[in-house]
């Protein structure tokens, strides 16, 4: 809207965790590149408050779609849990326990952890599942396709990887 205000649309109500999660991350690498601490305490509680509002509480992983109102996304898709979303999450979250040593990050990485590993990871192929139904089962053996590719899993685990050889050698 011209006015500055929300559209009260399905698309104006449209809440992203992933994305909004996975751009957390970009500013706190941009907080500490710039030395802007703020930046970085501001992006940890954006990921920590996207977070709480985008677990399913009943059957964990992270939602796909949610509505900013409560209302039932457009997207029929809203309610799946999808590889990417995890993994950019437990980066996010790594770096902001990294960055500002709060606890509450570093037990939602756990939490986080054990789910996208008890969940995506094909126990027999060493591969993840891209695409989840809201119980956590797989809905798609896709591994591979227009938009999983090899880029996510790969760059988290990397990141996840770089973030904790880091928080031990500053131990």
């Amino acid at each position: 809207q011209t006015n500055g205000e929300l559209s009260d649309s399905f698309e104006g109500r449209q809440v992203t965790p992933g994305h909004d999660i996975e751009a957390m991350w970009f500013i706190m690498d941009l907080g500490k590149r710039l030395h802007r601490p703020e930046l970085i305490e501001k992006a940890k509680n954006v990921t920590l408050t996207m977070l709480e509002y985008g677990w399913d509480k009943e059957f964990g992983g992270i939602y796909y779609f949610m509505d900013r109102k409560g209302y039932p996304p457009q997207q029929l898709e809203w309610d799946q849990k999808l590889w990417w979303v995890h993994i950019e999450t437990l980066i996010s979250l790594l770096k902001a326990y990294q960055l500002t040593g709060d606890k509450k990050c570093l037990e939602w990485f756990e939490k986080v952890h054990d789910y996208t590993w008890n969940h995506f990871k094909d126990p027999e192929y060493a591969e993840w599942y891209g695409y989840l139904n809201r119980r956590g089962e797989v809905l798609l053996p896709l591994k591979g396709g227009k938009w999983k590719g090899c880029f996510h899993v790969p760059r988290g685990l990397y990141q996840c990887w770089t973030v904790l050889e880091e928080i031990i050698k500053s131990e």
